[in-house]
Parts: C-alpha cells; structure tokens; sequence
C-alpha cells in the first residue's frame, strides 16, 4: 500500500518547471527507502539517454511526469538502456494513459501477489528476503533476455505476416 502511485488524472496537466517536476515526484514512492530520489542530473541524463522527450522550453508536460514514474521504477532493476527500449516498445499504439495505467495496474497486481506470498510463508524473514533476492534477479536475467529479443520477435511477426498476406494473395 506504501509504493501506491497515483491514477493518469492525478498528475497535473499544466506543465511544470524541473523544480515542481522533482517535488511532485519525490511524493511518489519508489522504495520504501528514503535516499531514492530523482534529481535533475537523473532528468536529463534519460533525455539524452532519448528514454524521456525532451522538455518543451523549460516545461515538463504531464507525458514527461508519465515516462519518469515508469523510469523510476524500472531503474531499479534494468539499464537505462533496456528501461527506455522496454518503455518504447511497451507503449506503442498505445496512449500515454493507456500505458500508464497498465503500467500502474501490473504493479498493483504484481504487489498484491508478491504481498500474500511473503505473508503465507512458514519461512523466517532472512529466507523470506533471500528467495525475493533470487527471485528478483532471475526476473532480471530473464526480462533482459527478452528484451534483447524483442526486435528479432517482430520481425519475425512481421515477416509471418507478410508471407500470410503473400499466401493469401495467391
């Protein structure tokens, strides 16, 4: 309940200034840990990354607010890299609500279940955070390899359909 974050229409839609941008931001939590905050050498080092757009003039828009919410929790466990790739690939054909709340809703469920695991365990709080560990880890190493195979998954998509379509045509 800690790391809720709010709804699409909870983020302004006015745009604000980088300082308005890190206070709003740092009010929605990412860790349960305090010393995890963005600061503005983060915000444009995703720009030129080209994982976040750049600012019109000095402004951020309620996009920019969108794309540093889902960047900020997936810095945790992948490049900025891979986040951005994951974020691009993630969001197309999509709007920026529709992708965010998705985003949003696969936290809420991913945290719910993780939750009534941990509680349900006969184990000890050590064993408990070790298997989270290892679990983490091993959906890193298998969300990076995934990623790593996403373009050749659509060109291969692409290319069944296209030969369909040649088969169909014949």
């Amino acid at each position: 309940d800690q790391l809720k974050f709010p709804d699409y229409n909870g983020f302004p839609d006015i745009e604000l200034y980088m300082d308005q941008v890190l206070d709003f931001l740092s009010r929605s939590k990412t860790s349960l840990r305090d010393d995890d905050r963005l600061s503005s050498a983060m915000v444009n080092n995703y720009i030129k990354a080209d994982v976040l757009p750049r600012a019109r003039g000095k402004k951020y828009s309620r996009e920019h607010l969108v794309y540093l919410s889902v960047i900020l929790r997936l810095k945790q466990v992948l490049s900025v890299k891979d986040t951005g790739y994951l974020i691009k690939a993630d969001k197309q054909k999509r709007t920026d609500e529709e992708f965010y709340e998705s985003f949003r809703n696969m936290v809420e469920v991913c945290a719910k279940e993780l939750s009534d695991k941990a509680l349900n365990s006969d184990s000890s709080l050590p064993e408990i955070a070790m298997r989270l560990a290892v679990e983490s880890y091993l959906c890193k190493i298998a969300s990076e390899y995934i990623i790593d195979n996403i373009s050749t998954y659509s060109e291969d998509e692409k290319n069944a359909k296209s030969q369909k379509a040649n088969d169909s045509n014949k």
